[in-house]
C-alpha cells in the first residue's frame, strides 16, 4: 500500500508548531557567538535606560504629596471621575489641567 502524501512522520521532528519554533530560536540563540555580546549590550542599555526615565521623568507624585494609600487611593479616583463641568456627554474625553489634578487641595 502506498504511503499518502501527508505521511511524512520522518521529515518533522515530534511536537508541534510550537514546539518547532521554539527549538528553532533554542537552537539559533546556542550557535551565537558576536550576537550574545550585542544582546548584551542591548539588555544593559535598555536597563539603564528605563532607570534613567523612572528616575529623572516619572517621578512619584502620590509618595510624596500623600501619607497612606487612602490618600493616593483617593486623589486618583477623584483625578478619574470628577469632571469639572466640561459639558462632554460622548465617549471622547479631552484631557487638560482640571482633568488631572493630583495634587493636594490647599
Amino acid at each position: 500500500m502506498a504511503a499518502s502524501r501527508h505521511d511524512n512522520h520522518g521529515s518533522r521532528p515530534p511536537g508541534g508548531f510550537l514546539r518547532r519554533v521554539a527549538d528553532l530560536y533554542a537552537g539559533g540563540f546556542r550557535e551565537m557567538t558576536v550576537g550574545r555580546t550585542l544582546w548584551a549590550v542591548i539588555l544593559i542599555k535598555l536597563a539603564i535606560m528605563f532607570l534613567v526615565f523612572k528616575l529623572f521623568f516619572f517621578p512619584d507624585w502620590l509618595a510624596r504629596d500623600y501619607d497612606t494609600d487612602d490618600e493616593r487611593a483617593r486623589a486618583v479616583r477623584t483625578a478619574l471621575t470628577d469632571r469639572q463641568g466640561d459639558g462632554d456627554t460622548d465617549n471622547e474625553s479631552t484631557l487638560n489641567d482640571n482633568n488631572l489634578n493630583l495634587l493636594p487641595d490647599e
